[in-house]
């Protein structure tokens, strides 16, 4: 059973660190190429560079065109990917399986408490070691596609500290999982200081009085020593390591110590606002009377914590481009210009050298989509696909509610947590704005959040779809990915012929920033598209499931 556990886990999340490194390994192909073949164009942005910026990516010394785009990905993309990632696998180890009310499936097999914790922790270990190899392999290929000189740069140490970082938050949430058994308080505080921590230790050493302070922070044990450019600084893994250590053991005491919910759900968000005082009416209001009728509530509780996880990288990105632009206002026009015209399709033909063409390039083409549809397309799979595999439809359909209504509330769910995700971008880029005193429109900046969230809505609708059509979640993942790339570079490079570049208007991506929004404003038309689409593959997902023999 121990091996069990192990494996199951395992397979649980396999795909999801896949999905996580491939995401990574894109932005370094995209990134790679665009740099390519523009050496002084790259040192004169690098020279422009905030001091603030540079630290962040840990690389103070300037180690030739590449090493920005890896600086980025081995300081910054690469540990906040597998550090969310092992937050939510160290959130669902104790807590998850407490609020699911599956933990006495485990403890009843039997096995004790403590081997279930030491299962869960090899698995957090081992798939952290394989997305962070993987990134490694990926981002080292491309970088040789591209002839980048990596004779300076030690990206194999890099990883080793980025596997060690994202484990003291993985086993961070285990331990505060352990002892509470609640899920929001394990996620909500491991990625909370994970936000915190990045930002302490890249701004607090640009103060003299304040440079001690950034020890004080894990993240400081992770990159001020640069491992991209000086190598593996084994005294701040021991450090970090240390805490791993005693995190585990922690987990384990506190685990051994409490009384356990191991037969019921009881710690979701639906049964706080249920229980509390002043939400309870409203809740028992919108749940009605069946025992099913908070499906669309409960659906977007199950993924608060990855909402919550890419909520904040959103708005953390938003917030940073802002101040940023003052510092590189002065070259991003000509940067804009040197790039090749099939590159600069990608991120929509736009200047950089403007406030909106720059949170463009940055936030709307890429970091806001990528977000969203990875948190939408694996609530669509999960939705109707992940009650098969885990053997709860029959509970639900056993309940007097149609099968069109369970699709409709879980699509209900999804639309929740894609415009909340909408809303983090509109919040992080307004105030990014405010800091830097950018005066972007608020109303072109909420028409581009909403239409961003209307996109990543629409894919995870063709999650939904799928995963209705054919019960498999994998299937329903791979089909909605598959179809967000192909839509994304079709958008991108059919329009540099003029030939192709009508059937542009085929990809969802075109409605979103075809027509420029964050200057031009609101097109009806684009907006009527998106909606269109979400509701043709609503429906879709709902003729598929009426008509389909259900796994319980």
């Amino acid at each position: 059973m121990l091996a069990n556990v192990f494996t199951k886990t395992i397979r649980d999340r396999q795909l999801t660190i896949l999905i996580g490194a491939l995401g990574v390994i894109s932005v370094a192909v995209m990134g790679l190429a665009s740099y390519a073949n523009l050496d002084e164009t790259v040192v004169e942005l690098y020279e422009s560079m905030p001091e603030a910026f540079l630290s962040v990516l840990g690389m103070s010394e300037f180690a030739g065109t590449g090493s920005l785009i890896l600086g980025e990905i081995a300081n910054l993309m690469a540990p906040m990917v597998l550090g969310g990632l092992a937050i939510s696998m160290g959130t669902a180890a104790v807590a998850g399986e407490e609020r699911k009310g599956t933990f006495g499936v485990l403890l009843g097999n039997p096995l004790s408490r403590q081997s279930v914790v030491i299962s869960k922790s090899f698995a957090l270990i081992l798939l952290t070691v394989v997305g962070a190899i993987l990134i490694w392999g990926g981002s080292y290929l491309t970088a040789l596609a591209f002839d980048t000189d990596m004779s300076r740069l030690n990206l194999g140490a890099a990883m080793v500290h980025v596997v060690v970082i994202a484990l003291f938050f993985g086993f961070l949430a285990l331990f505060l999982g352990s002892w509470t058994g609640n899920g929001t308080v394990s996620s909500g505080t491991s990625t909370g200081l994970l936000i915190l921590s990045f930002l302490a230790a890249g701004l607090l050493p640009l103060v003299e009085s304040l440079s001690g302070l950034a020890k004080i922070f894990p993240w400081y044990y992770f990159n001020s020593s640069e491992p991209l450019a000086n190598g593996i600084d084994w005294g701040h893994l021991a450090v970090l390591m240390g805490a791993v250590v005693v995190f585990a053991v922690g987990a384990i005491v506190g685990v051994n110590r409490r009384d356990l919910r191991i037969g019921e759900g009881s710690g979701t968000l639906v049964q706080k606002l249920r229980e509390h005082p002043m939400t309870e009416k409203i809740v028992a209001r919108l749940g009605g009377k069946a025992k099913v009728s908070s499906v669309a509530i409960k659906t977007a509780s199950e993924s608060q914590t990855l909402a919550v996880v890419a909520g904040l990288v959103i708005l953390y990105t938003a917030l940073l481009v802002g101040p940023m632009y003052n510092g590189l206002s002065d070259v991003l026009s000509d940067f804009s210009e040197a790039i090749p015209e099939a590159l600069l399709a990608m991120i929509g033909f736009v200047d950089m050298g403007t406030p909106e063409g720059w949170y463009q390039t940055e936030v709307f083409s890429i970091t806001m989509p990528g977000a969203l549809i990875v948190v939408t397309a694996m609530m669509g799979a999960r939705a109707l696909a992940g009650e098969e595999e885990d053997n709860t439809m029959d509970l639900l359909l056993a309940n007097p509610i149609k099968r069109s209504r369970v699709v409709i509330e879980k699509a209900g769910a999804l639309a929740i947590i894609g415009l909340g995700l909408g809303f983090a971008t509109f919040a992080g880029t307004m105030a990014g704005s405010l800091i830097g005193g950018l005066d972007l429109s608020f109303a072109n900046v909420a028409v581009t959040s909403l239409l961003g969230a209307l996109l990543g809505i629409f894919f995870g609708y063709v999650a939904l779809a799928v995963s209705a059509g054919t019960g498999q979640r994998r299937a329903a993942i791979g089909v909605a990915a598959g179809l967000a790339f192909l839509a994304y570079f079709a958008n991108a490079f059919l329009p540099v012929s003029a030939t192709l570049a009508g059937w542009a208007r085929l990809s969802p991506f075109y409605y979103y920033l075809g027509n420029d929004p964050l200057v031009e404003g609101l097109n009806w038309g684009d907006a009527a598209v998106l909606i269109g689409l979400c509701v043709v593959a609503l429906g879709f997902a709902v003729f598929l499931f009426k008509r389909r023999d259900v796994r319980g």
